[in-house]
């Protein structure tokens, strides 16, 4: 260590940055004037030096040097000030929490070479519009825990890596991570409830499984990366792999309300350019969301929370790719109690399942990972978090659910039966609905986490996929596949812009157009459950003033798709709307029992009756 040299340095970027081989410029945030520097270890010797900073080289509470002459690969560091030593804040690489589930040993950071920074000429991120996305929400650790995934190593960035031809057989484009940078899972817990003597002794710690907490937000998750690789190479390998088959991945990040606007810029600015991520589902009440929104780095990465300020944004100005996104339970709760039947929602769902905004995109889903899977949706009425150890206490204690008349598991043939077409109506509205549809993981194939709605702590087959469960269900999974097929196969199920309503192409067909029991008219009074929607596809080529686009296909001219949704206990008669001469219909989807295969409607038929709680989709042909 002796041979290091100590130089003035540069207050930025903070952090440890390589400038060159064998120069690592050290720089740091100090708000005191405590006596403050870095501490270097010998990973070989595991002997330690401290390396003050000079008041010399201060710039404003910005603390720097540059060390010169420095075996990069032999040290790891750490920062002090006064009598505490820390982590950099801004560290790359954290060593100490390499094994998952342990309490970490001597926290520090890895020095990580620039050299290894994705370049652009090879990988860049996709720049997909949400209208021709399909997201899909996975934990790292339980998308392929789980023996049954049979990857070579479960719970990793590298497992997921070896799932992508199954992603892309579903048909999603976009993975969502949720938080996969450093977070530390276990820590001790202080003993609130013991006398002063022993406030501080420790009690077992509990498990953060899901990482929404104050973390080390410029690292990776090592413990999600295999044994011997690290997280920054395994997690770059997972976004080149992702980008070579045409998927794209988006991070979760969680802010706490301690975290400074300007260094969530930073985080989101350093993912991007160091790992070329697509972008970030972010989570937190102090988010600042007219810097990120206006941030010229962001305007090709999708940032998707609760709302955006579009209005302040954009001054009334379109911006020119819509990478904002709003993403709230809304249209989770009005689709949910709509599916069991709930009245007084007619009016919100037909909004929700056309809603679209010229500004704005919007992310929409059934099922999130903090609530019910979709195979639970259908199956409990009641939240069952017993094994979380808070007495069932923690959750939320509604989550608009229906057991379908038996709480949990069941043999009935009559109750399986009546669950899985929820399950396909559920499908159907969260495929057939205009804005980007999110799928929960394990979904597709009936993944249960017997009634806990809540597993934020566990980490057991509770809350990792069954890979087994794909067999087993396969027919939820086909009919997956073919929801998301004939969304995709039909521009005018995934538009860009709101419905006008109207027949702007002077073609005798609305855009869009609602209808009953009665061709042409919906009835919207709180007691109907049941409507239809019919889409003149042609309009998906042509622009808001009716003009063909380029490319466009002017075969789709005379072409329909009709939605006939009916969540009433009763069965429901819908006349059919008529269409150009020369096209018939013919039901290419109906999620009653058995009714799943095409069929033609005959001439002489001018209506179609809909299974209670069904919904049926025609196309005419």
């Amino acid at each position: 260590m002796k041979d290091i040299k100590v130089l003035p340095g540069n207050p930025y970027p903070l952090g440890a940055y390589c400038t060159k081989e064998g120069e690592v410029n050290m720089a740091v945030v100090c708000s005191s004037e405590e006596p403050a520097g870095v501490i270097l270890y010998d990973k070989s010797s595991g002997r330690s030096r401290k390396i003050p900073y000079s008041a010399a080289n201060r710039v404003g509470n910005i603390n720097c040097m540059l060390l010169t002459d420095i075996d990069t690969d032999r040290f790891d560091y750490s920062f002090y000030e006064g009598d505490r030593e820390y982590c950099d804040p801004h560290g790359k690489l954290i060593v100490g929490n390499e094994k998952w589930g342990k309490l970490p040993q001597n926290l520090r950071c890895g020095i990580v070479k620039e050299t290894g920074k994705m370049d652009y000429s090879t990988d860049k991120p996709l720049v997909r519009p949400y209208k021709d996305s399909i997201f899909y929400l996975l934990h790292v650790r339980g998308f392929t825990r789980h023996r049954s995934s049979g990857v070579r190593h479960p719970g990793t960035y590298s497992g997921i890596t070896e799932k992508i031809p199954y992603l892309k057989k579903l048909g999603v484009t976009a993975i969502e991570l949720m938080p996969a940078y450093e977070f530390i899972e276990l820590e001790p817990v202080k003993n609130k409830e013991a006398d002063v003597m022993d406030a501080y002794k420790p009690l077992e710690p509990k498990l953060n499984y899901w990482g929404y907490k104050d973390s080390y937000y410029f690292a990776p998750k090592q413990s999600y990366s295999e044994p011997g690789v690290k997280a920054t190479d395994s997690f770059k390998n997972l976004v080149n792999s992702l980008h070579a088959e045409g998927l794209e991945l988006i991070m979760q990040f969680y802010f706490p309300n301690s975290i400074m606007p300007s260094y969530i810029l930073e985080v989101l600015k350093y993912w991007v350019l160091e790992y070329h991520v697509d972008g970030f589902h972010l989570m937190g009440e102090n988010i600042p969301l007219t810097l990120l929104g206006s941030e010229p780095m962001f305007a090709n990465t999708k940032l998707m929370y609760y709302g955006f300020p579009s209005d302040e944004l954009y001054a009334g100005k379109k911006p020119r790719f819509k990478n904002l996104a709003k993403c709230n339970d809304d249209y989770m709760y009005s689709i949910r109690k709509f599916l069991k039947s709930d009245e007084g929602l007619i009016r919100y769902v037909l909004n929700d399942m056309r809603e679209l905004d010229d500004k704005l995109a919007q992310v929409h889903y059934i099922t999130n990972s903090n609530g019910f899977t979709l195979m639970d949706l259908v199956s409990y009425d009641r939240k069952h978090n017993e094994a979380n150890g808070e007495n069932n206490k923690d959750g939320n204690p509604y989550n608009a659910s229906w057991n379908c008349g038996y709480e949990g598991t069941t043999t009935r043939k009559a109750v399986g039966r009546l669950r899985r077409k929820q399950i396909r109506n559920a499908i159907v509205f969260n495929m057939l609905s205009q804005s980007t549809p999110m799928i929960l993981s394990g979904d597709e194939f009936g993944n249960s986490q017997k009634g806990n709605n809540n597993p934020y702590c566990i980490d057991s087959p509770l809350t990792w996929l069954n890979w087994n469960e794909l067999e087993k269900n396969s027919d939820i999974f086909d009919f997956y596949r073919k929801c998301i097929k004939l969304r995709m196969s039909n521009k005018i199920l995934h538009m860009d812009r709101p419905f006008a309503m109207s027949d702007y192409c002077a073609c005798g067909y609305p855009d869009l157009s609602l209808h009953g029991e009665e061709a042409w008219k919906v009835e919207t009074d709180d007691l109907t459950r049941h409507f239809a929607m019919l889409y003149a596809t042609h309009y998906a080529d042509v622009d808001k003033n009716g003009k063909w686009l380029p490319g466009a296909d002017k075969s789709k001219k005379g072409e329909y798709i009709y939605i006939a949704v009916n969540m009433h206990w009763s069965d429901h008669s819908f006349a059919l709307p008529k269409i150009h001469p020369d096209k018939k219909w013919k039901v290419i989807l109906d999620t009653s029992e058995n009714q799943s295969a095409s069929r033609a409607i005959k001439d002489d038929e001018k209506s179609i009756t809909v299974k209670e709680r069904s919904i049926v989709v025609l196309m005419s042909h």
